[in-house]
């Protein structure tokens, strides 16, 4: 029982950072691609809701190696329910079902509030 609840906590979590941080970047993205520019004073949003083609080669550098920490961070995130699962469900049937579907419910909650945050930067 505990670790059916720790399991879908793991899901919770990582689905929801996942969806947050996508429907954010999704939705940014397709609003600098038509010419919106964010209104915050936040010098990360600012930095990154920009075209590359505006960059200068140092921040082309610094973005990528954002990307590749990005990639890191995700591919954990795609992988703590798999591995939560498998440790915690001991010698009982493996809960690797409960963890993704509870990711998959918390990214597609993500994802909407995560476009709902760009939408009131913009």
């Amino acid at each position: 029982m505990i670790a059916a609840i720790l399991v879908a906590l793991v899901g919770f979590f990582a689905g929801g950072c996942l969806g947050v941080v996508l429907g954010f970047s999704a939705a940014s993205h397709k609003d600098v691609l038509q010419g919106v520019r964010p209104t915050t004073k936040n010098r990360l949003i600012l930095f990154l809701a920009r075209p590359t083609r505006e960059m200068k080669l140092l921040e082309v550098i610094v973005f990528l190696l954002l990307m590749l920490v990005w990639l890191a961070v995700f591919f954990g995130l795609v992988a703590a329910p798999a591995i939560a699962s498998t440790r915690l469900s001991g010698d009982s049937p493996p809960l690797i079902l409960l963890a993704y579907g509870c990711a998959a419910v918390a990214w597609w909650v993500g994802q909407k509030f995560g476009a709902h945050a760009w939408s009131t930067m913009s």
